[in-house]
Parts: structure tokens; C-alpha cells; sequence
């Protein structure tokens, strides 16, 4: 078992209030455990972005700058053109 540390937080009331009515039904195993989970989530993206940010720098450095650029614009442009096909379809 993990060693734990008792940590206050604040969070808003109504988000509060959900969270005991849902541990008090038993839709969750407890207040804590909830939020634990949630934060080991975002822990985790944020590594994961790290990790992605990291391998974005090193394929800079061995492609070069100025190809680089290029792939970027041509993400946002394809990017662009997904959110204006999604519009269309909708």
C-alpha cells in the first residue's frame, strides 16, 4: 500500500456536495478515493505531455526548424479544415 498524506483542499461547494451524496449512495468508494483517482489522471496526462513536448523538441532538432514549421501549419491547417467538415455535417 502506498504511503499517504493528509492534504486540505478547497474545492466549490456544489462539486463538494456531489461528491458525498455519490460516496453516501456507494457510487464511489469514498470522497478521497474519488479525488485521488482524479488527480493520478491528470498526473499522468501531464507526464504524458511532457513525454510528447520532449519528443516535439528532439524531432525539431534532427529535422530542422524550418521543416518543422511546416509540419506544424499543416496540422493547423488540417485541423482547420476537420473542424469546418464537422460544422458542415452537423
Amino acid at each position: 500500500m502506498a504511503d499517504k498524506e493528509r492534504v486540505t483542499i478547497t474545492i466549490p461547494a456544489e462539486s463538494a456536495a456531489a461528491l458525498r451524496r455519490l460516496a453516501k449512495e456507494k457510487r464511489i468508494e469514498s470522497v478521497s478515493a474519488y479525488v485521488t483517482e482524479a488527480v493520478e489522471e491528470r498526473l499522468g496526462r501531464e507526464e504524458r505531455a511532457q513525454r510528447i513536448i520532449e519528443g516535439w523538441a528532439a524531432e525539431v532538432e534532427r529535422a530542422g526548424v524550418e521543416e518543422w514549421a511546416q509540419a506544424v501549419e499543416w496540422a493547423r491547417a488540417s485541423d482547420r479544415r476537420g473542424d469546418d467538415a464537422g460544422g458542415a455535417a452537423a
